[in-house]
């Protein structure tokens, strides 16, 4: 019986971990929105608005069964330009909205095979926007490409693509401030185009801090 792969059940699982655990954070400091810093966070998930975010992560590999996959195991620093799609929408637990966000990302690989991973990702972010909470949630998913030296054993040339899906929360500590943490899953291969083509499956954690405007 072929086995079923374990990444988005693990990634499911993740998420909601971290969600229940940020939830519970925010609902002791919720009081703070009301008390010390009136606003409300739906201003900055309107249409237009803008959020410009810088961070870094650490990535660990392999992350699924199977022969033959790669330990790359690399720590990277990324920039991204969010764009809000639309105002905040519905209500109850599903309350927020849809952001596009391009990244361009730099990772150095510091265990086993190969120097560099550079590339870009375009994605598509759901943002949650609970009634007055400092806590945002959010999950994304999206893809790109990728110029990599890792051993062409495992991904048959330099030019890759990736994919890549992650789930966590911003905590404003200001008005338009705001520090994240997440936690991502990156594939790196090459959708057949070269010679051999086992790729790179990777999961790890990844903070930044974010500016609205």
């Amino acid at each position: 019986m072929k086995q079923k792969t374990p990444v988005k059940h693990l990634l499911l699982s993740g998420l909601a971990i971290a969600i229940s655990t940020l939830n519970a954070f925010a609902q002791t400091n919720s009081s703070l929105v009301a008390d010390e810093h009136p606003f409300s966070l739906d201003d900055h998930f309107q249409a237009g608005w803008h959020e410009a975010t810088a961070g870094a992560g650490v990535m660990f590999s392999p992350f699924t069964v199977g022969p033959g996959r790669p330990t790359v195991n690399y720590a990277f620093g990324y920039v991204q330009a969010g764009y809000m799609l639309n105002n905040v929408g519905h209500d109850g637990f599903f309350r927020g909205n849809w952001e596009l966000v391009p990244e361009a990302f730099g990772a150095g690989i510091w265990h086993r095979t190969g120097h560099y991973i550079v590339g870009w990702t375009l994605l598509l972010r759901y943002n949650f926007v609970p009634r007055g909470w400092r806590l945002t949630p959010f999950i994304e998913g999206g893809g790109g490409t990728v110029f990599t030296d890792i051993s062409h054993q495992y991904d048959g040339q330099n030019f890759n693509f990736n994919l890549e899906a992650s789930g966590g929360a911003r905590y404003f500590i200001k008005k338009n401030l705001s520090i994240n943490a997440e936690y991502r899953y990156q594939h790196i291969s090459n959708a057949d185009t070269g010679r051999r083509n086992i790729g790179i499956n990777a999961t790890g954690p990844v903070v930044g801090v974010s500016w609205f405007f």
